[in-house]
């Protein structure tokens, strides 16, 4: 488990910066390059989402191993 929820962290984190280059970029007037950006973030996002719900199932299946599911 600590490994999904380090794996999470830097999913979310290298969204948040990919989005802030994207912000950044955007603003100078590179927009094509903002766009793939923000496409390369929501990805991360997306595979922070999928993680967060691996790390439920892994903990749903502490609880029921430990007879506390009931």
């Amino acid at each position: 488990m600590d490994a999904t929820i380090l794996e999470i962290v830097e999913q979310e984190g290298m969204a948040r910066d990919i989005a802030e280059m994207a912000h950044d970029l955007a603003q100078d007037g590179h927009h094509a390059t903002a766009d793939m950006l923000r496409t390369m973030s929501r990805r991360r996002r997306v595979i922070g989402m999928e993680l967060r719900a691996n790390l439920a199932v892994l903990k749903a299946g502490d609880h029921e191993a430990a007879g506390d599911g009931e």
